[in-house]
């Protein structure tokens, strides 16, 4: 049990060493100086330890994400505490070609093919004529190694255009219309929801008549209830005593019938709320119009 949890563990704390022929050597870092690097292969942990000249490497990606790159030794170091600087402006030409270059792609769309100095998750220090820049994290898409490794910051979000939803009021005012129990408004069926809400919306008089439907409806519900509930409570008083199973089966239908009748009177409201709201679009003006034709006089009264 020992032996697989070593294992798992180190399966997931590896580095990777590029040569400068390409090869890459999994293994665990021991010591890293200008002149060379001590380490021990990762399947072999227990055995010798190997050196190899930093002139024979190319990279070095540690297990962390860390990304190191060799033959820069003359270059100066930045500060890596020191504030972004800006970006000089992405050019089109094709520098030499050379394995410590790198291609770092911006969100802005821009890209900077440079040296690079230090690299790691909060961004991203290179070189481009000498003089050193750092980029952060939030402004880099990715970047491209010239063994073709990538490292990915951020995944731009490309926009993809959603289809148009054209809602009941963005088509503008209109009529409300009743097709039996549903309504239509601008050519479209909408639900009783939708009707109060425009009335809401637009008409506090038409909405006041649609609330007290709405009263009517729910208390018309609870009564009707209330009268049921008696209704059936009298069977249990039957074998006990049929008088008072008599009075509450009576008493139970006296006010299951309020209840139906406040429901309804529910759509009368809703129906005079509807009317209100859709006597501003209406034409109530009456025009009284005289004509003469070669075979007939008349009065016609429009409304």
């Amino acid at each position: 049990m020992i032996i697989v949890l070593v294992g798992t563990l180190t399966s997931f704390a590896q580095d990777i060493i590029v040569t400068t022929d390409a090869k890459k050597i999994e293994a665990k870092i021991l010591e890293v100086s200008k002149q060379e690097i001590r380490y021990k292969e990762i399947d072999n942990l227990e055995g010798p330890t190997f050196v190899l000249s930093t002139d024979e490497i190319s990279s070095i990606i540690y297990s962390n994400g860390k990304v190191t790159l060799y033959n820069n030794s003359a270059e100066p170091e930045t500060d890596k505490s020191a504030p972004p600087v800006t970006i000089p402006p992405a050019t089109n030409t094709a520098p030499q070609s050379n394995d410590n270059l790198a291609t770092i792609k911006l969100l802005s769309g821009d890209v900077i093919t440079a040296q690079i100095k230090d690299i790691n998750r909060n961004g991203v220090t290179y070189l481009q004529n000498n003089i050193s820049y750092t980029l952060s994290a939030s402004q880099i898409e990715n970047v491209t190694f010239a063994n073709g490794q990538v490292k990915t910051y951020n995944t731009p979000v490309t926009s993809v255009s959603q289809p148009s939803i054209i809602t009941t009021e963005s088509s503008g005012r209109g009529r409300i219309y009743r097709d039996g129990r549903e309504y239509m408004y601008n050519d479209t069926y909408i639900s009783s929801k939708e009707v109060e809400r425009i009335l809401r919306n637009q008409d506090a008089l038409a909405y006041e008549q649609w609330k007290r439907g709405r009263r009517l409806s729910i208390g018309g519900a609870v009564v009707t209830g209330v009268g049921a509930g008696l209704a059936l409570g009298s069977l249990a008083f039957t074998p006990v005593d049929l008088g008072v199973a008599l009075g509450l089966s009576g008493a139970g239908l006296v006010v299951t019938g309020v209840g139906v009748i406040l429901i309804c009177c529910a759509p009368a409201k809703y129906n005079k709320a509807i009317d209100i709201y859709n006597s501003k679009y209406d034409n109530t003006a009456m025009q009284l119009n005289f004509f003469v034709a070669p075979s007939e006089v008349g009065i016609a009264l429009n409304f």
